[in-house]
């Protein structure tokens, strides 16, 4: 696919002293390839790569949980190990990605990352698994290369052959039925096959119980099934399930988190429960299940491939993180020498007595933080003295006089602050760029300022103490309510209620 990969040797066991190493590779890898981003996945992946990110400063931080190994009526143990580490890399986190509704609600109750977002799963490509892949005919044929004869019914599982997926139960359950026309076929490789094969020889079902192994024909074999079974104790939404009741298969589950969601109640088993799950294997194939899969399959269609790539598409784009545009952002920071952990002031404005730029290089002097940068884009006669000024204040390496540029939508997206300190403005068309452009805004006390932004984000333009503190003030909290307001409040400026006013006065003439 053109995908480039880098192998980094992150270990499943969070404890393992090798994902110290990782972070390392991780932090290189993020280094060499000068990343944008990091959108990282499974719990000590996840930690590892947002550790790396955060040493290297890196932003926006994505991470999504295909199911936290906490959740309701998970050991206590799972509790005091995953939890503190997953609320402590939170912090780190700048959008949280769930895919289940649990997880969701717990998320934004108990973590902190700055966005949570719940996407309904991975995807299940429908098309892929329509209920009408095969003719007849070719599941009798299927059937018949499977072992099955006329008269016996499939029960089929998919999943690794681990403790978790809890294939044992069934064949468990099995064994206690003892019906020889109760086929089970189990799709899947894992570190637990020799052990489970030994419990179907013992159990006297080796011809009864199938290990498959790895099959690249699921969607088929789902729909050959008269019984899907999921016995798994903790997931978070699982492909499997989604995939058998894409086929309409009928289905069966345990009752946990992730499976909840996918099917109703009366298919729900403990998975614990060896008898539950014999009553429920009997019940769900001596009646007919047409009503209740297509009930499931209708439902289904909200975890479609195409709407979870929308999901992923917004969050990709749209609200605080506007990933496709990071680059670009980082990119003009980059041409600064402004690093990602570094704040940047950003104005626009001739460089002339009345745009005021100087009260803004004192007030950086004032603050004596190396972290704050200040770049101006525009021309003019003062160019040589503001480079003198911050020569003599010792900030002549957090001043950027970027000249005349084209990209200035960008570079009010690239700062922390816009900064408009003018002695003296109409209504300035730069400060309402900086807020349509949805930026954080601090501005001198002037007329036409002071119809746009509130009293709180103000200065005095002669005032180089209050305006230091402003700017401390507002790269120091969390804003984001005032900049909703200010773009709010900006639509009373919008070009297409301006021109109509015009207009209107035009012709009164």
């Amino acid at each position: 696919m053109g995908v480039i990969t880098h192998q980094v040797d992150i270990q499943r066991s969070p404890w393992s002293p090798k994902n110290v190493l990782a972070v390392h590779q991780m932090f290189d890898v993020i280094r060499q390839i000068d990343a944008v981003g990091v959108h990282c996945h499974t719990p000590t992946g996840g930690v590892v790569a947002r550790l790396a990110a955060k040493l290297a400063g890196v932003h926006p931080v994505i991470y999504t949980a295909h199911g936290f190994h906490f959740y309701k009526g998970a050991p206590a143990k799972n509790w005091l190990i995953y939890y503190p580490v997953e609320w402590l890399c939170a912090h780190w986190t700048d959008v949280l990605i769930t895919i289940n509704q649990e997880d969701y609600d717990l998320a934004r109750r108990r973590m902190h990352a700055k966005r949570v977002e719940y996407v309904p799963g991975v995807g299940i490509d429908l098309k892929k698994f329509s209920p009408d892949l095969l003719s007849q005919e070719e599941k009798e044929r299927k059937r018949v290369g499977l072992g099955l004869a006329k008269g016996e019914k499939m029960l089929l599982s998919v999943g690794e052959l681990i403790p978790r997926k809890n294939h044992e139960i069934v064949i468990k359950a099995l064994a206690q039925m003892d019906d020889p026309k109760l086929k089970y076929y189990i799709c899947g490789q894992g570190k637990l096959e020799s052990e489970l094969q030994d419990l179907i020889d013992r159990s006297g079902l080796s011809e009864s119980v199938k290990l498959l192994g790895y099959r690249n024909d699921i969607s088929e074999l789902c729909e050959c099934a008269d019984l899907f079974i999921f016995p798994s104790l903790q997931e978070g939404l699982p492909v499997a399930l989604m995939e058998a009741v894409a086929s309409k298969a009928p289905v069966i589950c345990s009752d946990i988190r992730g499976n909840r969601e996918l099917v109703g109640n009366k298919a729900l088993f403990s998975p614990t429960d060896l008898p539950a799950i014999m009553d429920k294997i009997r019940e769900y194939l001596s009646g007919d299940r047409l009503e209740e899969t297509a009930h499931n399959y209708t439902a289904l269609k909200n975890y479609d491939l195409s709407n979870v790539i929308k999901n992923m598409g917004n969050i990709y784009t749209g609200g605080a993180v506007h990933l496709l545009d990071v680059a670009a952002y980082q990119r003009v920071r980059k041409e600064m020498g402004v690093s990602i952990n570094d704040r940047l002031l950003f104005s626009v404005g001739e460089l002339n007595r009345n745009k005021n730029h100087e009260v803004v290089i004192r007030a950086i002097a004032k603050l004596n933080d190396e972290l704050v940068h200040y770049a101006i884009a525009g021309v003019g006669e003062l160019h040589d003295h503001l480079l003198d000024l911050a020569r003599s204040l010792g900030v002549a390496e957090q001043v950027h006089l970027l000249g005349y540029r084209s990209d200035v939508k960008v570079l009010y997206k690239a700062a922390d602050i816009y900064i408009h300190p003018s002695i003296r403005e109409g209504l300035s068309v730069a400060l309402m760029e900086a807020l349509a452009s949805k930026t954080l805004t601090i501005c001198s006390n002037i007329r036409g300022n002071n119809d746009i932004v509130p009293e709180s984000a103000m200065f005095s333009p002669s005032d180089v103490q209050e305006t230091a503190e402003i700017i401390r003030e507002y790269l120091s909290h969390n804003k984001s309510e005032e900049i909703a307001d200010n773009y709010e409040k900006l639509q009373t400026y919008d070009l297409k209620r301006v021109m109509p006013v015009m207009m209107g006065i035009l012709q009164s003439l």
